[in-house]
């Protein structure tokens, strides 16, 4: 619990920054919802005048979009930090972090949140998933199953962020391996089963960015067997028990300031 009220002390700090310069905020939010829309319709165009493609109708490719927005707008969300961290690195800032009796770990994941998505993913993005799941008509069952699988996508790209972290400690490199990240992510705007097999089984089960972003869809559409849904799980918690051992193992590379 103190370590709850510090990361909303520093999500509360976070916000006001953000609100300090309305006008920007305003347009960043304007730019964001014209850039989804389009793609948006231009996924739903696509898909409802051709036959189905992979056995998905349009309202399915609309459904995968926009769960995919859900999931890559909340780790945004939560681990804008992350893109901040190189310079407090190179500045000896981090020496600061790490003498704090508070985790690291949390402050340089959780310490910036970037609550100018908060709009756009409570008021947006949910509502578009809630209008267009009513035509799909999820049981209790697959509905309970994709938000486990929500959970089970976050948790991949902590680890993800993680690993980023780490890397940055030991290269001093942050900003190019988070546009990396971001490439592997957007190759998954649509379902996985576009792929060939041996692309779709290295997205997949090599780099899971197909666990984080079609399988959590696909149980909502009822697509995704048992088994897989367990596999997702081991998986995640496999790279997500990894990701905390190579950050400890990077902090031995860490020189501070004063060496």
């Amino acid at each position: 619990m103190k370590n709850l009220r510090v990361i909303l002390r520093y999500s509360v700090n976070s916000f006001q920054q953000t609100l300090s310069n309305l006008p920007v905020f305003f347009i960043f939010l304007f730019s964001k919802i014209v850039r989804y829309a389009l793609f948006g319709i231009f996924i739903f165009t696509l898909f409802s005048q051709v036959s189905p493609a992979a056995g998905f109708t349009g309202i399915q490719m609309l459904m995968f979009y926009l769960i995919f927005n859900l999931i890559d707008t909340t780790s945004q969300l939560l681990y804008r930090e992350v893109y901040r961290f190189r310079p407090l690195v190179v500045s000896g800032g981090f020496d600061l972090v790490l003498t704090k009796p508070f985790p690291p770990l949390l402050r340089v994941l959780l310490g910036g949140p970037d609550l100018m998505d908060l709009g756009m993913l409570l008021i947006i993005i949910s509502l578009l998933v809630y209008i267009s799941g009513t035509f799909i008509h999820p049981s209790l069952d697959q509905t309970l199953i994709f938000f486990l699988l929500f959970i089970n996508s976050l948790a991949l790209a902590t680890a993800f962020h993680i690993f980023v972290l780490g890397i940055g400690i030991i290269t001093l490199s942050v900003d190019h391996l988070v546009m990396i990240y971001r490439d592997l992510t957007s190759l998954v705007r649509i379902p996985v089963d576009f792929f060939t097999d041996s692309l779709r089984f290295l997205l997949t089960f090599i780099i899971p960015v197909g666990i984080m972003f079609t399988f959590p869809a696909k149980a909502l559409m009822g697509l995704l067997s048992w088994p897989l849904v367990v596999l997702s799980l081991l998986i995640s918690t496999a790279v997500l028990s990894l990701s905390f051992f190579f950050w400890r193992y990077s902090l031995r590379f860490y020189q501070s300031a004063s060496s």
